[in-house]
């Protein structure tokens, strides 16, 4: 029997066009809490979508191993990060 792998398909649809938005939204000193709670009130299904590949990822980890993708408020933070670090 072969290993069980996670899908691969793209979490956020039109990544780049949604966090534009938020940002353009957001005060200059907004802090990362405020981007993660706009984007989940404008993006529930973005959301949902993290937190579903996030858990199917805990549920095949191996005991010991670390998930292969960041919690789901780590993985907003990360785009959060970015997205300052390409504006700069």
């Amino acid at each position: 029997m072969g290993k069980i792998h996670v899908s691969k398909s793209q979490l956020i649809k039109d990544k780049t066009d949604k966090i534009e938005k938020i940002f353009g939204g957001l005060k200059e000193n907004s802090s990362l809490e405020k981007f993660i709670e706009i984007f989940k009130q404008n993006y529930p299904e973005d959301w949902n979508r993290i937190v579903e590949r996030y858990d199917d990822h805990k549920k095949l980890r191996k005991k010991g191993k670390n998930y292969p993708m960041p919690e789901p408020k780590k993985y907003l933070e990360h785009i959060y990060s970015d997205y300052l670090n390409k504006k700069s």
